[in-house]
């Protein structure tokens, strides 16, 4: 069966955070970016390391990956047709020079930490002041802002997300971004199965967390200020596109310009 867009979508987009067009991508184009993806794979290998997780932005090596799969997924008729009557006809789903191609890594398994977009750019402190609280708080609603897309070419429910948390930029209790560094390090007494274990626990402890269960040709489109972490396995084959929805029309006017407050909070606060 076809995707068929639903209207219901656009309701969870703005009451979750996040909405699926399942099955979106057809088998062919599948088939096509599979192969493509596996090459963005070798070269993020070559180019970042073995404990690569990304290659980004994918048009930078187009001397290396087959573009055309790509390029055919950004002009998919019916995912632009899907983004447009989710978030209005200025948006659009597909850039090259920006998106990337998330893998898994080859040494370890990693995990990203909890974290909000924008407020993850601050200290804990610096998250806390009333200015970068309100600057968030006035963007919450503008699909503009913050809105990210995860489209599987394999399977991948690596994506942990707290649904409902984008319309709140004020944390409830427990509610704490994870220092990053000591997630990446495995100490040398410990095991990668105890270690993948830590990380899954990590991921599921975190109150009203839920696991994104994405098939391959799902394509997910969810606010990235709202709490989100990934836990990825070395063992799975991951090519999932990452990108985001881009806004062509007139911005709104804002009483906070996010840089302007972002720079004050890392003066007041330090930087993470």
């Amino acid at each position: 069966m076809s995707f068929q867009f639903q209207e219901s979508m656009v309701d969870d987009f703005w009451s979750l955070g996040y909405t699926i067009f399942r099955g979106i991508v057809p088998g062919t184009l599948l088939r096509d970016l599979r192969s493509a993806s596996d090459q963005a794979r070798e070269v993020a290998l070559a180019v970042n390391g073995p404990q690569a997780h990304r290659l980004q932005p994918i048009k930078k090596y187009a001397d290396r990956v087959d573009q055309k799969p790509f390029q055919d997924y950004c002009e998919l008729p019916a995912l632009a047709d899907g983004v447009k009557r989710l978030l209005g006809d200025d948006f659009t789903h597909g850039h090259r020079h920006i998106m990337g191609i998330l893998v898994e890594p080859k040494q370890h398994t990693w995990c990203q930490g909890w974290h909000r977009d924008g407020m993850v750019e601050l200290t804990l402190e610096g998250q806390h002041d009333p200015d970068v609280i309100a600057c968030q708080q006035e963007r919450w609603i503008d699909p503009g802002w913050h809105t990210q897309i995860n489209c599987a070419v394999y399977r991948d429910a690596t994506l942990w997300y707290v649904p409902g948390s984008h319309r709140r930029m004020t944390d409830l209790a427990g509610e704490v971004q994870t220092p990053l560094d000591l997630l990446h390090k495995i100490p040398p007494e410990t095991s990668e199965a105890e270690f993948e274990r830590g990380c899954l626990e990590h991921a599921r402890d975190f109150s009203g967390a839920e696991q994104i269960l994405l098939e391959p040709g799902d394509f997910m489109i969810y606010r990235s200020n709202g709490w989100h972490c990934a836990h990825i396995v070395k063992y799975q084959p991951r090519a999932t596109i990452h990108d985001v929805a881009c806004h062509h029309g007139v911005e709104p006017e804002y009483k906070y310009h996010w840089p302007d407050v972002r720079q004050k909070a890392r003066g007041k606060y330090g930087t993470p």
